[in-house]
């Protein structure tokens, strides 16, 4: 996965649009434009992506999201994405949005996953830091990364995804 996403949803929402809808739209879109890219033959492989929650006690909501985007498409994807939020909610700000490389995935990775449980955390010996109450799915992920595919590829590679 080689983009990383931002999406700060700010109190100019109130009232049209809860964030996380807003957010499953534009993943549907953007998954949508990645099928549409395969079938054109600009772009290869499945539409992996995983999404984070994040509410800490003194800021916005945000969502942070990686995804397999060519770097080199990075303006038509930020393009898509605030045609989509200006359609969806047209009060939400210019700077909520923030798309850019991912440079240094497993840091990013670790970065997202930042805010499990801290028995979790511990496990897979991350710094546990909560990122306050979310009142619906935390994370999300693409099913290309989910627990049907990642054990396709443990039954045909014979090694573990992770």
């Amino acid at each position: 996965m080689d983009t990383a996403i931002t999406i700060e949803f700010s109190s100019a929402l109130a009232g049209s649009i809860q964030p996380y809808d807003l957010f499953r739209k534009i993943w549907e879109n953007t998954r949508r434009a990645w099928n549409y890219r395969v079938g054109q033959g600009t772009a290869q492989g499945s539409f992996d992506a995983i999404a984070v929650w994040e509410r800490p006690p003194n800021g916005p909501i945000h969502v942070h999201w990686l995804l397999r985007w060519s770097p080199l498409d990075q303006n038509n994807l930020e393009k898509r994405i605030r045609r989509a939020m200006k359609k969806l909610a047209p009060n939400m700000p210019h700077r909520c949005l923030m798309v850019q490389p991912a440079t240094t995935t497993s840091k990013l990775a670790k970065y997202m996953a930042k805010g499990i449980d801290a028995p979790y955390a511990a496990h897979f010996y991350l710094k546990h830091s909560p990122q306050g109450p979310i009142h619906h799915r935390r994370i999300i992920i693409s099913r290309s990364l989910g627990p049907t595919a990642r054990e396709l590829y443990r039954q045909t590679s014979g090694r573990s995804p992770i």
